[in-house]
């Protein structure tokens, strides 16, 4: 009796581990991959063995904006232990997530003290939200997919001619810009092309920019603000994280 009484506990807690081990899987969202068949923005469970090649390459992006690199000959869980067992606060993650910055792009002026990423609070958000494209700067430009290409403007005291082409594509619009507007929504007849550039001519001034999708499978703000990131679309990623303080 008392053996089967031992077996039905350990039984018990074999399957409680299992069920609370598949409780706190996350799902990763595919940024990039080479040489292997994986669409950006394609979503991975961290308790899924992952098996690269030589040769091939897989960015992921948490759900708490830790971007793993992974390179093939490779062979194991995308996320290590280390990583799933020791989640960050909110301010521990936004530290990583403002201090991992390649060579190539902007340095945000951020410290390994963690009370540094606060100061980022008293400076105004650049945009007045994270999903509005500006119009009078170059990009890139980023936008939620599923979501509506909205222009902006900080100057709307005065009515302005605006264009709107797409490079290497036969689509081209014009409207007027009414004074005391700061926001211009795009036709829905827009073409939306991941990676194409787009032209905007507000009077003569030309600004330009390649278009990035963000992928409607980045659940978390914190993964959309790494996306934002990686694709360069700095404005836009700043104020998302500025939601964030």
């Amino acid at each position: 009796m008392s053996h089967f009484k031992h077996l039905s506990i350990l039984s018990f807690l074999t399957i409680g581990l299992l069920f609370s081990t598949q409780a706190t899987a996350d799902n990763l969202i595919v940024y990039s991959a080479k040489g292997v068949e994986l669409q950006s923005g394609a979503v991975i469970s961290s308790n899924d063995d992952l098996t690269l090649k030589r040769g091939q390459e897989v960015s992921l992006i948490s759900p708490t904006g830790k971007i793993i690199r992974l390179i093939g000959p490779y062979n194991g869980l995308p996320m290590s232990t280390k990583d799933n067992k020791n989640k960050k606060s909110v301010k521990e993650a936004l530290l990583n997530l403002l201090s991992d910055a390649s060579s190539d792009q902007e340095s945000f002026g951020i410290t390994r003290s963690t009370d540094d990423v606060f100061k980022l609070a008293s400076k105004p958000a650049p945009l007045p939200s994270p999903w509005v494209i500006d119009a009078t700067h170059d990009g890139p430009y980023c936008y939620q997919e599923g979501g509506k290409i909205i222009f902006w403007r900080s100057d709307k005291n005065q009515s302005t001619d605006v264009s709107i082409s797409i490079v290497d594509h036969a689509w081209h619009a014009k409207a007027v810009w009414s004074k005391g507007k700061s926001k211009l929504a795009l036709p829905n007849a827009m073409p939306v092309i991941d990676g194409a550039t787009y032209q905007i001519t507000l009077d003569r001034q030309k600004t330009q920019g390649t278009l990035n999708i963000v992928p409607g499978s980045l659940q978390s703000k914190m993964a959309q603000a790494a996306w934002l990131k990686e694709k360069g679309c700095i404005p836009q990623f700043k104020t998302l994280v500025h939601s964030f303080l």
